[in-house]
C-alpha cells in the first residue's frame, strides 16, 4: 500500500466470502492484515486456511486497496465539500467513492472458489437420488424449506442431515455438528441413534474396504472418537414451546454458533422444525406475523451466510380455496403454509409426498416409499426424486429390473 493509508475492511470492494473470513477472525483494517502478513504461515494459522488460500486473499485486500487509492486519485464533483468520513463509504481521503460494486463474473469465481472447498460441501442424505437432484445435497449459505403433509418424512429427513453433519471430511462429509430447533416436539433420540449406528457401520465397512484397495499410505482412517455416542453429543437440541421462546432462539443462535466454534467442531446444518407450527396457533394478526417471520427469515438468511452452514427449516400444509365467481365451486388444493411472502424468503423448497404409483422397488414397501420435489431453486432445475424410510434412516429406492 501507498503511504500510511489504513481502510476498513467493510469498505473495501471484498467478496462477501473474504470479508466473512477476516472479520470472524478480528481482522478489522487493511493494517490488521497487512501486519499478520509479515508472515504468511502465521496469518494462514490465524484464519485456519491453508497457506495458498491465505495468499489468495492477501492478494486480494491488495487489489482491492490499490482500487481504492486509484479512485482516491480522480477528481470527483464532491471533494470539494469533503469525505463522507465515519458515517460514508470510504474511511479516510476526501474522495467519495463506491467500493461496494463487484462484478458477476468475480461472484461466479467466489462461488466456483468456495465450491472446491471443504467448507462449502453440502450435506448429503444417504439417498443419491435427493443428492443429485439437489446438486451434492442440501448446500451450505443457502435456507432450505421442506414442506409436506403430516408423517411424510420431513422430520426423518432433517434428522438425518444432523447426523450426517457428523460425516468426517475423508468420508465426503464436513465434519461438524448440528443444531436442532424443536417446535412440535418431534425429535427422536431413538431414531437419531438408529441412523447414527448406520452411519457409524458404513464408515467402517468404507475404510475397512479402502484398506483391502489401496496401498497403505491412502487408507482412509476412522477416527477415534467417532462413534454414535459422539454423533448424538453433536447434535444440539432447543425445545421452543411457543412464538416467543422460537423467535428467542433464533435471535440469539450468533452466541450460540460462536461458542461451539471455538470448539473446533462448527456447526454446519441448523433445523426448524417447524416454523409454522406456533404462528398457525398464534392470535396474532396477519401484518404481526408476517414482520415477524420476515424477521426470522432474515435472521436465518444472514446466519448460514455468516457462519457457511445448511439452513433448514420444515413447513406445514395447509388448504387454500380458489377464488371462483361460482359460490357453488368449493374447489381447493393443498399448498404450504404461512403464504407468498414467506415462500420468497427461502432459497430452495423441496415437497415431500407418498409415492402411490404401483411401480415396485427392491425391498421396499409400497407405504415406505416417497418423492422428493425441488419446486424452486435459484441454480437448479424442477425435478423429483424417489427415496424410501429404511430401518437405517433416508435412502434410495433400488428399481425392479
Amino acid at each position: 500500500m501507498r503511504g500510511n493509508f489504513q481502510f476498513r475492511l467493510s469498505h473495501l470492494p471484498l467478496r462477501p466470502s473474504t470479508l466473512s473470513i477476516l472479520t470472524r477472525r478480528g481482522f478489522n483494517s487493511t493494517g490488521d492484515v497487512q501486519s499478520s502478513r509479515a508472515s504468511l504461515s502465521n496469518f494462514a494459522a490465524e484464519l485456519e486456511i491453508s497457506l495458498a488460500e491465505a495468499a489468495n486473499i492477501g492478494r486480494e485486500v491488495d487489489k482491492a486497496t490499490q482500487s481504492i487509492l486509484q479512485q482516491q486519485e480522480q477528481p470527483h464533483p464532491s471533494s470539494q465539500r469533503g469525505g463522507l468520513g465515519e458515517s460514508g463509504i470510504v474511511a479516510a481521503g476526501e474522495h467519495v467513492v463506491d467500493p461496494g460494486r463487484i462484478t458477476a463474473a468475480s461472484l461466479l469465481n467466489d462461488y466456483l472458489t468456495n465450491q472446491k472447498t471443504l467448507s462449502s460441501r453440502p450435506i448429503i442424505t444417504f439417498s443419491r437420488s435427493i443428492d443429485t437432484l439437489l446438486g451434492g445435497g442440501f448446500q451450505p449459505c443457502e435456507v432450505t424449506e421442506i414442506v409436506g403433509m403430516p408423517g411424510v418424512g420431513k422430520t426423518q429427513l432433517t434428522m438425518q442431515l444432523c447426523v450426517d453433519a457428523a460425516l468426517p471430511k475423508e468420508f465426503g462429509g464436513v465434519g461438524g455438528s448440528s443444531c436442532y430447533i424443536d417446535s412440535e416436539g418431534s425429535f427422536s433420540p431413538e431414531r437419531c441413534w438408529d441412523m447414527a449406528e448406520a452411519l457409524v457401520n458404513h464408515v467402517t465397512n468404507s475404510a475397512r474396504n479402502s484398506a483391502q484397495r489401496r496401498p497403505s499410505s491412502r487408507v482412509k482412517v476412522v477416527p477415534k472418537n467417532f462413534s454414535s455416542d459422539s454423533i448424538l453429543d453433536s447434535i444440539h437440541v432447543f425445545r421452543c414451546h411457543d412464538e416467543t421462546s422460537q423467535t428467542a432462539t433464533i435471535k440469539a443462535l450468533p452466541g450460540f454458533l460462536d461458542k461451539i466454534e471455538e470448539s473446533g467442531n462448527p456447526i454446519k446444518v441448523l433445523v426448524v422444525d417447524s416454523i409454522a407450527f406456533h404462528y398457525r396457533c398464534s392470535s396474532s394478526d396477519y401484518k404481526s406475523r408476517t414482520k415477524s417471520l420476515s424477521s426470522i427469515a432474515a435472521n436465518l438468511a444472514d446466519i448460514a451466510n455468516k457462519y457457511n452452514l445448511a439452513v433448514v427449516v420444515i413447513n406445514q400444509m395447509t388448504t387454500s380455496f380458489n377464488p371462483v365467481n361460482d359460490v357453488t365451486n368449493n374447489s381447493s388444493n393443498l399448498v404450504p403454509a404461512l403464504g407468498e411472502s414467506w415462500a420468497h424468503n427461502v432459497t430452495t423448497r423441496v415437497m415431500l409426498s407418498i409415492d402411490l404409483s404401483r411401480e415396485n422397488s427392491v425391498g421396499v414397501e409400497t407405504h415406505q416409499r416417497r418423492i422428493c420435489r425441488l419446486c424452486k431453486s435459484p441454480s437448479r432445475p424442477s425435478g423429483q426424486a424417489l427415496f424410501s424410510l429404511s430401518q437405517f434412516g433416508i435412502r434410495d429406492c433400488l428399481p425392479t429390473s
